[in-house]
Parts: structure tokens; C-alpha cells; sequence
């Protein structure tokens, strides 16, 4: 085993920026049932985080409370991490989906029946770019959040098990070439590809953070079995998707959300000992935007992937520095 994939990296966090927090966090609580796990202030630093994720449990603690930081720096699956910088009321977040500023494309949930949900999600009020019957892809939708970033609503695997109204499934991300990130993430950050799908001019790659027992469960990637393993899952997958011919491209192909204008900002891992995981990442020849000893912040790292797009490595079990937090 690798010295990268001993430090047990874990997916832990997609990060977006927001305008208004309370708008943001009630769309995904009311319209899709996520639970604001916990949340974070930095009043001198000038920016809050809320992180919410769709739970399989009750879920009982006050985000906030030391508890609740506890649970997330050890939670085993996903959040969508919510940046509010302060005084941003005239944020105006890029989706990602609009040229030249093309990179991040989606998040996305699952549920057994889309066209029920979408019917419901109409009536209260949501927006979508495309409904289920609309386009060549029949069956799926995209609604839109409150800062224009885009939600695919999945149908689920027929007798998934899954007992949730919804589940977070998906970050998208295109890439410049699919194998060398591909690659990346499986060396570096351990993750699987569960599923390959051509669709003609581009292709999906979909990866996640697999425990042993589902690693020798999972199809191969390019079986009929994979969209089913992939599509019944409660945590989400990592989607790459390909454009067919940006490979041959000079130079980075698509905009991080990092630079004006901004609005996806990362992915995030957690990992057993950050000093040993960022020693062997730099040895290796991976880029960094932030090393450990950069900054404030010096318990928090950010690798670059192929395409440019932030990483952030996280100690498994952080524990927060009381200075940060402080008015």
C-alpha cells in the first residue's frame, strides 16, 4: 500500500460560495431535505461555512458546538460546504457553465421518482434549466439554487434501499484529459472509478471513496452493472466529464472558480496525518496553491489536481484553533 493511500483520504467536502446563507441553506433544507451539520464563524477573517449533507440518520447535534465539529472532521461521508464571505450582498457566484468560465458544472441528488419530485419542487417555487422532458436526455432535470448554481435530480436504481427523499450523488467537474486525472485521484486521494460512459463527443468518468468491503463489491467500471452500483449509492460520486479533443489543447482548458468571477471553490479530503500526506504529495511532484506553512491557517493544505482545481487536505479529526472563531 501506498504511503498515500495509508493516510486512509477520504472525499469529506464540495465547496461553493453563496450570497445569502439563510436563502441557500433553507433551499437545500426544504427542497431537498439536506441537514446543516455544522457551521464555523471567522469574524476577523470576514467569511462563515455551513455544511450540509443529506443524512441516512436522525441527526441530533447543534452546529456550532464542539460536538458538532467533532462529528464533522470524523464524518464518513459527504457535505456541500457553503462559503459566505461577509458584506457580499452584490456576489453574483459563476455556475460554471457559461464560457469562458466553464469548469465546474453540477452538484446533484438522487431520488425514486423524478418526475414526482420535480412536479413537487415546481410547486415550491423552484427554478430549473431543464426539466425532466425537456432535451435529448429525457428523464433527468437540472433545477437551479438560489445563486444559479446548478442541481441534476437522478432517478434512483429500482429496490436501491436507499429510504432518504434524496441523497447528495454527484460533483461535476470537466477536465482536460481524463486519464491523467483519473489517474491523479486514485493514486493520490485513493479514490475508485466505479463507472465510464461514453456519450459520443464527451465521455463520464465516475469516481468515489470506497471502504474494502465496497471496493469487492463494486462491477467493473465499464460494465452494464456499473450505472445501477453507481446510481444506488447514499454517498456521492466524484463525475469527471471529458469534452473529446481538449486533451490536444494547450495550456488549463477551464476556469478553477478561484479567479474572478468566482463561485465553486474546491473539493476537500480528510486524511490520518496531513505533515506525512503533504511531504509525500510535494516529493511526488504535486503542485501546491497552499502548503501547510503558508498562511494563518497552518493546519490546512491545498494541492492542485491536473486541471488546477483546489484540493483541500484536512486532518482527520481537526480540531479548530480558538483564535480563528474569536470576535
Amino acid at each position: 500500500m501506498s504511503i498515500f493511500h495509508k493516510m486512509r483520504p477520504q472525499w469529506q467536502q464540495t465547496m461553493l460560495r453563496v450570497k445569502d446563507p439563510k436563502a441557500s441553506i433553507a433551499y437545500y433544507k426544504d427542497n431537498f431535505k439536506f441537514t446543516l451539520i455544522d457551521e464555523y464563524h471567522f469574524p476577523k477573517m470576514g467569511f462563515s461555512l455551513y455544511f450540509l449533507s443529506t443524512m441516512a440518520d436522525r441527526y441530533a447535534l447543534t452546529p456550532g458546538t464542539d460536538e458538532a465539529h467533532d462529528f464533522l472532521w470524523n464524518f464518513k461521508g459527504v457535505t456541500i460546504e457553503l462559503t459566505h464571505n461577509h458584506g457580499s450582498d452584490d456576489f453574483k457566484a459563476n455556475s460554471g457553465n457559461e464560457e469562458p468560465n466553464r469548469g465546474f458544472g453540477h452538484i446533484a441528488v438522487l431520488c425514486d421518482d423524478v418526475y414526482k419530485s420535480c412536479e413537487e419542487l415546481e410547486k415550491n417555487g423552484v427554478a430549473f434549466k431543464k426539466k425532466p422532458d425537456e432535451g435529448r436526455m429525457k428523464g433527468l432535470a437540472f433545477a437551479y439554487d438560489p445563486d444559479g448554481y446548478w442541481v441534476e435530480i437522478v432517478k434512483r436504481t429500482e429496490n436501491s434501499g436507499l429510504t432518504t427523499p434524496f441523497n447528495l450523488a454527484q460533483t461535476m467537474l470537466r477536465v482536460k484529459d481524463a486519464n491523467k486525472t483519473v489517474a491523479f485521484y486514485e493514486k493520490y486521494f485513493g479514490m475508485t472509478l466505479l463507472r465510464v460512459s461514453n456519450q459520443g463527443d464527451f465521455s463520464l468518468y465516475f469516481l468515489a471513496s470506497l471502504t474494502e468491503d465496497e471496493k469487492a463489491k463494486a462491477p467493473s467500471p465499464t460494465s452494464e452493472e456499473a450505472r445501477a452500483f453507481v446510481n444506488s449509492r447514499h454517498d456521492p460520486v466524484l463525475e469527471l466529464t471529458h469534452n473529446h479533443g481538449t486533451e490536444e489543447k494547450e495550456g488549463q482548458v477551464y476556469h478553477n472558480g478561484n479567479t474572478e468571477p468566482k463561485g465553486f471553490g474546491h473539493i476537500g479530503f480528510l486524511v490520518d496525518d496531513i505533515e506525512v500526506f503533504c511531504q509525500a504529495l510535494e516529493k511526488d511532484g504535486v503542485s501546491f496553491q497552499k502548503k501547510l506553512t503558508d498562511g494563518s491557517m497552518k493546519m490546512l493544505a491545498f494541492a492542485l489536481d491536473p486541471d488546477n482545481y483546489w484540493i483541500e487536505i484536512i486532518p482527520r479529526g481537526m480540531k479548530m484553533p480558538k483564535e480563528f472563531t474569536s470576535a
